[in-house]
């Protein structure tokens, strides 16, 4: 069974947070991943730091 929210262990550094909460159970990996990196890329397109084109890009050299 999963830990409840292990990225809310306090003393951990952003980068820990980041990785535990990703990484914790195995299967989920891979989802947690694509959610956690979507929802940084549509705060960075909101904030006007990267556009949907450039995101876009990115995403063309992913699946390529």
């Amino acid at each position: 069974m999963p830990t409840q929210n292990p990225h809310r262990v306090a003393g951990l550094c952003t980068s820990s947070r980041v990785y535990d909460a990703l990484t914790e159970l195995k299967h989920l990996e891979s989802h947690r991943n694509a959610k956690f990196l979507s929802l940084l890329a549509e705060n960075l397109v909101r904030k006007g730091l990267l556009s949907e084109q450039e995101v876009l890009h990115m995403l063309d050299r992913v699946v390529d």
